[in-house]
């Protein structure tokens, strides 16, 4: 996967979080139980950019009755670069990929982008273990990349 891709797909997580997360910034006095719970899980981190410093990413994954999949939410706000401090958002469905569809019998969630949004791909995330997503390319194969990859729950 190329650093062009890996950013654009960093973008299209970073949009994503951010448009299903509350405008004001008292999430960021929130405390862990309160913003991940069993029907709501958020994570963060900071991923890898082309063109700066990173993009710091947030993503929110809200689940339907079925636990297999639901509505996500992705904000990105790339630090450094031509493009530092503009905050992103984006939004779309996700399911849950497991068993035998992944090698290890893993866990991987597949964000869609909303419908009509030409612009951005699947993003595929492993689920490394229950605080820790990583991002994979489409044959769940970790990124080659020297930056961090990860998103943890907050």
């Amino acid at each position: 996967m190329t650093r062009f891709s890996v950013l654009a797909l960093t973008g299209a997580l970073v949009g994503l979080l951010m448009a299903g997360c509350d405008q004001g910034h008292d999430n960021a006095t929130t405390s862990s139980s309160q913003r991940s719970s069993g029907t709501n899980q958020i994570y963060g981190g900071i991923l890898p950019c082309d063109n700066c410093d990173g993009v710091e990413t947030e993503l929110s994954l809200n689940f339907s009755t079925d636990s297999a999949g639901g509505v996500y939410n992705l904000t990105e706000t790339p630090q450094g670069g031509p493009d530092d401090g503009q905050t992103k958002r984006r939004k779309g469905d996700w399911k849950v990929l497991s068993g035998n569809a992944v090698p290890g019998n893993g866990t991987v969630y597949v964000l869609h982008p909303a419908r009509g949004d030409e612009e951005h791909a699947p993003v595929y995330l492993l689920m490394e273990n229950n605080s820790t997503l990583q991002l994979v390319d489409e044959h769940f194969q970790p990124l080659d990349t020297q930056h961090n990859d990860e998103l943890h729950r907050l």
